[in-house]
This record gives C-alpha cells, sequence and structure tokens, in this order.
C-alpha cells in the first residue's frame, strides 16, 4: 500500500490544533464514547507518536491486523465528522450542503412545504456567496418537487415559469463558468507542456492553440458574467500572454483579475485562495516587468491579508499565504538589490522550516533553497550557497522544472568557481553542458555564462578583467529580449559581474 494512502490517519491527528482535538474527544463523548473506547485509545497512542508505526500501534493496542484496519477506518471516519461540525460555521458550501441534506430528510418525510421553504433559505444564500454550483442544484431539488407533487405554491402566479427561467439561466452560468475555467486550465497547462514562445512559428501556434479552445466553448447569447467567469476569464488570458512573452498585457491582465476582488471583496473572505493566488500572479509578473512599485504595493496587500486578525483563514489558506509571501519578499528583495535583506529572510526561513513551522511541499521548498542560496551567493558566503544547491540538486529532479535545475547549477558552479575549486567546476560544467543541449528552457543567459567560466577557467586571475567586461557587454546586448530578460531575473549574472569590475 502506499504510504501517501497507509500513513493519512497519521497525517491527520498531527494536523490537528489543541481546539481541533478537543472538539474531537466532546464530540466523541456526545456520540456514547468514553476514554476506554477503542477508536479513542487509538487516537490517544497515534497522537503520541513521533513517526507512524502500525506495529507499535498494534502493539500498544494488543489487537490484531484486522482490527486495527478496521478501527484505523472507524477513527478517520469520525475525525472527519468533527471537523465537519467545526467548519460548517466557516466554510459555506459546507453549510448550504447540510441545508440541502435537512431537505432530503423533510422531503422524505412528506413535508414538501417545509423542504421547499429550507431550499428557499438554502438559495438565498447561495446566490449571495456566489456558490453557482450549489444553487443550481438547490434548483434542480425544487423543480423535482414542483414537478412530482400538488404545493401550495403552486397558486404563487407564474411560479413554474420563474422557477424554470432561473434554472435555464443558472444551467447557462454554470455551463460557461465551467468553460472558463478549462480555458484557463489548458492554457496553463500548455505552459506547463510547452513552455514559452521564443520563435515565431512557436507564438503562431500557440495562438491558434488559444483561437481553436475559445471556439470550441459553447456558443449562445451569453448571461450576465458572475464573478468566477471573469476571473477565469482574464486569468486565462494572463496565462497566454505571458507563453507569449508579453509580460505586460499579462501584467494587465492579473491586475484585472485582482481588481474584481476589490469590486466584490465579501469574495476575498469566501475564496481566500483565489485571492492570494491573484495577488501572487500580479506581484511575480511586476517582478519580471521590472515595475518595483507594483510589487511593494502587492506584497504588502499580502502582508496586510495575512496579518489581520478578523479574517479566519484555515491551514491550507494560511500555509499558500505564507508560500506566495515570502516568495514575493525575496523577489522585491532581489529586485530593490537588497542582498543582505534577502540572506536576513533567507535565514528566518530556514529556521522555521527546521521548526516546523514553514512547511512547503518539495518543489516549493526547492524554490525557497534556490532563493536562499542565491542570497548567500550575493553576500559571498559561497559555502551555505553550495549547501542548498546541494540539497535542490540531491532531490528528486522530477518534481523541479527544468529552469531551476539550470539555475541551480550555474549557481553551483559559480559558488565553486568563487572558492577555486577549478577542477570540480570543469567536471561539473561536462554535465550542465549537456543539460542545456537538450533543454527548451535554455536561454542564451545561460550559454553564456557556461563559455564564460570555461574561458575563466583557463586564464590566472590577473587576465580574467577583459572576460568578465565582454560578459557584460553581451548581457546588455541579451535584455532586449524577453525570454533573456525573465532568464535574468532569476539568475542575476550582473551583480556577480560586478563583484569583479
Amino acid at each position: 500500500m502506499p504510504k501517501e494512502v497507509k500513513y493519512q490517519l497519521w497525517r491527520l491527528i498531527k494536523s490537528l490544533t489543541k481546539a481541533e482535538k478537543r472538539n474531537f474527544k466532546l464530540y466523541a463523548k456526545r456520540a456514547g464514547a468514553n476514554g476506554t473506547s477503542k477508536f479513542i485509545q487509538l487516537f490517544d497512542v497515534i497522537d503520541r507518536m513521533a513517526d507512524p508505526d502500525d506495529a507499535l500501534a498494534m502493539k500498544r493496542m494488543k489487537i490484531t491486523t484486522g482490527q486495527y484496519s478496521n478501527l484505523k477506518r472507524h477513527l478517520y471516519q469520525e475525525l472527519l465528522t468533527s471537523l465537519r461540525m467545526i467548519f460548517i460555521s466557516k466554510e459555506i458550501d459546507i453549510e448550504l450542503r447540510e441545508q440541502v441534506d435537512f431537505t432530503r430528510i423533510l422531503y422524505g418525510k412528506g413535508h414538501y412545504l417545509d423542504a421547499l421553504r429550507t431550499l428557499e433559505r438554502a438559495k438565498a444564500k447561495a446566490v449571495e456567496h456566489n456558490q453557482d454550483l450549489l444553487h443550481l442544484e438547490i434548483l434542480e431539488f425544487q423543480k423535482l418537487i414542483e414537478a412530482r407533487h400538488i404545493t401550495l405554491s403552486r397558486q404563487v402566479s407564474n411560479k413554474m415559469d420563474l422557477l424554470l427561467n432561473e434554472s435555464g439561466e443558472r444551467s447557462h452560468n454554470v455551463l460557461n463558468t465551467s468553460e472558463l475555467f478549462s480555458l484557463s486550465i489548458q492554457i496553463h497547462g500548455r505552459y506547463i507542456e510547452l513552455g514559452h514562445s521564443r520563435a515565431e512559428e512557436e507564438r503562431l501556434a500557440t495562438r491558434q492553440f488559444w483561437d481553436s479552445i475559445q471556439a470550441k466553448r459553447v456558443g449562445r447569447a451569453s448571461a450576465p458574467n458572475t464573478f468566477h467567469q471573469q476571473v477565469h476569464r482574464f486569468q486565462a488570458g494572463m496565462w497566454y500572454h505571458y507563453i507569449q512573452l508579453d509580460i505586460g498585457t499579462a501584467l494587465e491582465a492579473a491586475i484585472n483579475a485582482q481588481t474584481l476582488f476589490t469590486l466584490s471583496r465579501q469574495m476575498i473572505v469566501k475564496d481566500p485562495d483565489l485571492y492570494l493566488r491573484c495577488l501572487y500572479y500580479v506581484a511575480m509578473l511586476a517582478y519580471l516587468d521590472k515595475d518595483e512599485k507594483t510589487v511593494v504595493r502587492y506584497v504588502q496587500r499580502m502582508q496586510v491579508f495575512l496579518d489581520d486578525d478578523k479574517i479566519h483563514l484555515n491551514e491550507n489558506s494560511r500555509n499558500i499565504g505564507r508560500i506566495y509571501f515570502n516568495l514575493s519578499l525575496f523577489n522585491l528583495h532581489f529586485l530593490q538589490r537588497e542582498k543582505e535583506r534577502a540572506y536576513a529572510h533567507g535565514q528566518q526561513l530556514i529556521g522555521a522550516y527546521n521548526e516546523s513551522a514553514f512547511r512547503p511541499n518539495n518543489h516549493r521548498w526547492g524554490l525557497f533553497l534556490y532563493k536562499i542560496a542565491a542570497a548567500c551567493f550575493l553576500v559571498n558566503r559561497y559555502d551555505e550557497a553550495l549547501d542548498h544547491l546541494n540539497n535542490i540538486i540531491n532531490m528528486r529532479s522530477g518534481i523541479f522544472r527544468e529552469d531551476l535545475l539550470i539555475n541551480t547549477r550555474i549557481l553551483h558552479a559559480l559558488c565553486n568557481f568563487e572558492l577555486s575549486n577549478y577542477s570540480l567546476v570543469d567536471y561539473h560544467l561536462t554535465s550542465l553542458s549537456r543539460l542545456l543541449r537538450r533543454s527548451r528552457e535554455t536561454a542564451e543567459v545561460h550559454r553564456l555564462a557556461v563559455s564564460g567560466i570555461r574561458r575563466l577557467l583557463n586564464l590566472p586571475a590577473a587576465e580574467r578583467t577583459p572576460v568578465y567586461t565582454e560578459i557584460r557587454k553581451n548581457l546588455a546586448i541579451l535584455q532586449d529580449q524577453p525570454f533573456e530578460n525573465k532568464a535574468l531575473a532569476y539568475l542575476d549574472l550582473e551583480q556577480w559581474l560586478d563583484l569583479h569590475l
């Protein structure tokens, strides 16, 4: 059995806060359990374990493998039920689904009018909170009751016509939202698969793909745009222009998506993950566009939002927020050439990571390690930078983007060069050159860095200045090209050259 499944109970218990653990114990007691109940005992055993160990848990519980599996399944279900009771007051979709469940019970009891009244209240909340799918589900249930039973609501003039019109409009809106969401996912997927369009034929192919996926949408008169439809449309456009390396237009689309939250402020609280994503996209694109004022403004917005005690974020949202904020803060320090502040920020993150206060997944942590290493490099702490870069290289490489791996290996070579480990640099440049030849993420900036290091290795220190000057001159030429400019944003060779010129 995969470890992801085998240890899901242990992960769930370890993710619980003190308040959630206390709520579970209270819930279990209300359900008739006591301290001697087997599933409560298992909860306490697993809660005290530092690492998952089924054999040890069974030994302490004195039960067989079959009993243990059944007990784990029962405990997992009880934990989720108790958590649902907590989150029902925080998540509107959970609350609405509970109301729909109550309605089905009333309908099963034959209380048709009571069921319809409950659905009307739930429908009003669904409209208020932009819950389009649940709104449609409620309408379909209303239609079922009205179609199968003679109710007093039939006495309302045009009741059925209004219900059918509302259902038709909502069906179209849900379809439109789904299609626009698919559009955003498709164009994002193209970037993941093929990266940026660099040659004219690639830009033309991407344009044809963009036109084709929009043409597949259902063509009928469009109902008024909902919040999520507009967000998906703007984000799809952002990804398209980003692929085409039109950073300015992509930034404009990202700002338009974020502005929707300003116009519908209740959605900031209702969908904080999407709000944080929109803020991050703006900050990231502004960094690539070297728009320092915009980066500062949106980093501040992220910080204010995450520090607002009035906004109750769940663990996932807070973790997403920390990742986006810290990545953006690193970019801001690099853009402002505040290398000491970038280094200090990196040390804080390492401390939080070691104390398990900040635990992004491996891919995200690899991004942080690279930025931390880059900060170490800029403050001349080359050994420290190498430690972080080695951690990236030793991770399972399949989870990283190729541009991150290329930048990591080039920075690794530069650190060893500064430490005068010339034979080691020469050895690593061979495999690095192979990586550059086969990767479509390779920029001329990367080739220029590798060829420059090779030339420097063959010269004594006193004769290297002309090579540094030539590299600087070639970088200045490349900066006018969007793809090269992006590569330079994440591999700042200019600051390295400043150390020697």
